[in-house]
């Protein structure tokens, strides 16, 4: 069996033609990574190494070829894709810019709506049912739902995890359509039923806001997360498409949906709980 070899001053690494090469934990070692090339990324090497995650192991849960995450660790000037990038720093539990600190500078030009693109169901139901928890449960600094996605019956507990989320700082807004505006009786009976969930939780932290008019679009953001679903003329909500997207700095397609966020946000008019007591 022939070999390949990856050789550099006083080191050298063997493994036999077609392989998967990669780093194993041992490899991870600063006397060994300091040998084989410079500069190394050290967040990413110490990162892994503080969660004992070879690189393999991390290439398989990310869904790259493990010598792809090898020459992130040996070479601190190789960058991943934006989308990537996110993924990784989101498994390992650290900010982007700690691993790749001038991944913004180098990408944000650069960035198509399909580096934002995580996922797209056909559908809310096709929607994997651990999303919806998962997202709430690691939501650290926003979150944010705006227009009716049956989010009451995807998490049971959900009015009672918002509050603990805006306990412990979390920024937490929802904007409900105003139910004196709705066209129709399906659209009244959702919105009167969005009050009832979410009005009471306008004295426990929660900024609760009446949008006067109809929202063809529903999105939900938790941290840099977004969940998008926007109407289709003739079809029950219920069968959108739902988006995932990664928020990424100038990605054309967060862009968009913040935008759009942003400006129903200012329309909105905040509940206070004098207003929520009349209602």
């Amino acid at each position: 069996m022939t070999a390949t070899s990856i050789r550099h001053p006083g080191t050298a690494f063997d493994t036999p033609t077609g392989a998967h090469s990669h780093l194993s934990l041992a490899d991870l070692r600063p006397t060994t990574l300091r040998t084989v090339i410079s500069p190394c990324n050290e967040r990413l090497r110490e990162t892994l190494l503080s969660l004992n995650e070879s690189p393999a192991d991390f290439a398989a849960k990310l869904g790259v070829d493990p010598k792809t995450v090898e020459r992130w660790i040996l070479n601190a000037n190789r960058h991943p894709h934006p989308r990537t990038a996110y993924q990784a720093a989101r498994l390992l539990d650290v900010d982007v810019t700690y691993l790749w600190p001038t991944i913004h500078g180098n990408r944000t030009s650069k960035i198509a709506g399909t580096d934002e693109l995580t996922a797209c169901w056909p559908g809310r139901a096709t929607v994997p049912h651990d999303l919806w928890p998962r997202l709430f449960a690691e939501a650290t600094r926003q979150v944010v739902i705006m227009g009716d996605f049956g989010l009451p019956d995807l998490i049971p507990n959900l009015p009672r995890l918002l509050v603990a989320k805006a306990t412990r700082g979390v920024q937490v807004r929802v904007i409900v359509s105003d139910p004196h505006t709705a066209t129709n009786p399906i659209d009244t009976a959702r919105a009167i039923a969005a009050e009832a969930t979410y009005l009471p939780l306008v004295d426990q932290g929660v900024t609760v806001a009446r949008y006067p008019g109809h929202l063809s679009t529903t999105i939900l953001r938790v941290d840099d997360d977004l969940i998008v679903r926007t109407g289709i003329d003739g079809c029950p909500a219920a069968f959108a498409p739902v988006i995932h997207l990664r928020a990424l700095p100038n990605g054309p397609l967060s862009r968009l949906y913040l935008t759009s966020l942003d400006t129903i946000t200012e329309t909105a008019i905040p509940v206070t709980t004098t207003m929520r007591a009349v209602a």
